[in-house]
């Protein structure tokens, strides 16, 4: 089993036991010309990579190229000036934070997270004899899509249907995403400190 499968718009690679950095936003969040013109770069650096390099080369530039696949998309939904931004409002960000909780408990080590007006980010530790990570990340986001629709009042889509998911390699991309994760809020202009965004975690043993 190559724990490969493919969605939408994206390869997703997530063997059971893995370390991830998890990316996933509201619906509507990012303007569709926006998703496409990034889904066209990105589909045209693949494709003249595939064609000059192999092996380990061709490993690392695709990701690489993952890399800046993400850095445009979180760019777009730090800078869209577009609604909805449902994560905003209090209950219904307490509302996320109480499943990843759960899933916590019984799926996944967490190691932090944080949730903005229009995403969420999530490090986490899958467990081996958890399901499929997939699973859990439709599990979580059907339910918090019921909850928080009744908290605002709204039916039909709440959460993007994909995730942006990223295999962690070693100690240092670890580490450099802890520190993504955390000041995220700062960069986003939200708050000067990351201690001072209330829907932030981090684990105690990294602190």
């Amino acid at each position: 089993m190559n724990n490969v499968y493919y969605e939408r718009n994206l390869p997703h690679w997530q063997p059971p036991g893995g370390t991830f950095f998890l990316t996933y936003r509201l619906h509507g969040s990012i303007p569709m010309p926006t998703l496409h013109q990034i889904k066209q770069e990105i589909e045209a650096e693949l494709s003249s990579i595939g064609k000059t390099l192999s092996g380990n080369a061709l490993k690392e530039k695709k990701y690489e190229i993952q890399r800046r696949c993400f850095g445009k998309y979180d760019k777009a939904l730090d800078e869209n000036p577009n609604a909805p931004y449902w994560l905003r409002d209090d209950a219904v960000a307490r509302q996320v934070i109480g499943s990843l909780q759960y899933c916590a408990e019984v799926y996944f080590h967490m190691w932090a997270f944080c949730i903005v007006p229009n995403h969420v980010h999530l490090l986490i530790r899958h467990r081996e004899d958890a399901p499929l990570l997939c699973e859990i990340l439709k599990k979580h986001k059907g339910y918090t899509e019921r909850m928080c629709n009744a908290l605002i009042g709204q039916h039909g889509k709440f959460w993007n249907r994909e995730t942006f998911d990223h295999l962690v390699r070693n100690e240092v991309e670890f580490d450099r995403i802890v520190h993504y994760i955390l000041n995220n809020p700062v960069k986003a202009k939200l708050v000067k400190s990351w201690q001072d965004w209330p829907y932030t975690y981090v684990h105690p043993d990294l602190l």
